[in-house]
């Protein structure tokens, strides 16, 4: 007879797990649940998002002692993986870039600089042995666009942040990426910052030995000509995230220096 396992807060949700036929589990990965269900011969799956986007509730039970949701209207199916096949969540950034509003807007001083720690929702993978079979947000962003009119531009997610400057003002979230961005102005005068487009397609991510999650650190300097700003992103972890390991890859490859023409494509 196999027995529950709950898996504690401080390790981590996603990588492979095992789930026999008949059984079925559940992970509460702050707003999310997600419920898997192995049949004999096909898997469902069951997303409910019962809590606020800022909670930070950790838990995984495998194989999960509540009922399985009865309301079959959310449910989704797959066919065809063999019996033996183990499901894996995967970590993943987000679709879009992900456009920062910070909730109180601040002033770059000219020739000054800063570093804010900005967090993104995760989205999930999930795979049913080496296959990936759904894709999802841990909760649904906002859209936004970003751009100086509705032609130039960009469609984007949308997030409120603190803009915290001490990363120990940071709350710890599992579903929550740590971005540290500097922010650098050239220019001869103040940059007044009301919202930053972060590319996370471009990121990979890191987990630390606490298995706190984070991108490389990310540095974005406004020229001293006004109209250009240049977008520059770490090869490696950032330095506070210690024992790191890579856990995804960025969805877009691209150069880590970029040149960007017009310096509102990533601050307005």
């Amino acid at each position: 007879m196999s027995t529950s396992t709950i898996q504690p807060p401080s390790a981590a949700w996603w990588g492979p797990r095992k789930l026999a036929p008949g059984q079925h589990a559940r992970w509460s990965v702050g707003p999310l649940d997600l419920w898997l269900a192995h049949g004999a011969q096909e898997w469902q799956m069951v997303l409910q998002r019962p809590r606020e986007p800022a909670d930070a509730t950790l838990a995984v039970e495998i194989p999960c002692r509540d009922p399985f949701p009865a309301d079959g209207s959310d449910r989704v199916r797959f066919a065809g993986a063999a019996a033996s096949a183990r499901p894996a969540l995967r970590v993943a950034l987000a679709d879009r870039p992900m456009v920062s509003r910070p909730q109180n807007p601040f002033y770059v001083p000219a020739r000054g600089q800063v570093t804010l720690y900005l967090s993104s929702p995760v989205w999930v993978q999930l795979l049913i042995g080496a296959a990936q079979v759904q894709e999802f947000p841990v909760y649904v962003p906002s859209d936004t666009w970003f751009g100086t009119n509705t032609v130039d531009g960009e469609l984007c997610y949308a997030t409120r942040s603190q803009a915290r400057l001490d990363l120990a003002d940071v709350p710890r979230r599992p579903h929550r990426v740590v971005t540290p961005l500097t922010i650098v102005n050239k220019a001869p005068d103040a940059l007044f910052l009301e919202r930053v487009n972060l590319p996370v397609p471009r990121l990979p991510v890191y987990a630390d030995e606490q298995h706190r999650l984070w991108t490389p650190a990310v540095r974005m300097e406004r020229e001293e000509d006004r109209d250009l700003a240049t977008m520059k992103i770490d090869p490696a972890p950032p330095g506070l995230a210690r024992g790191a390991r890579r856990v995804a890859e960025p969805r877009q490859a691209g150069a880590r220096h970029v040149m960007i023409r017009a310096f509102s494509a990533l601050f307005q």
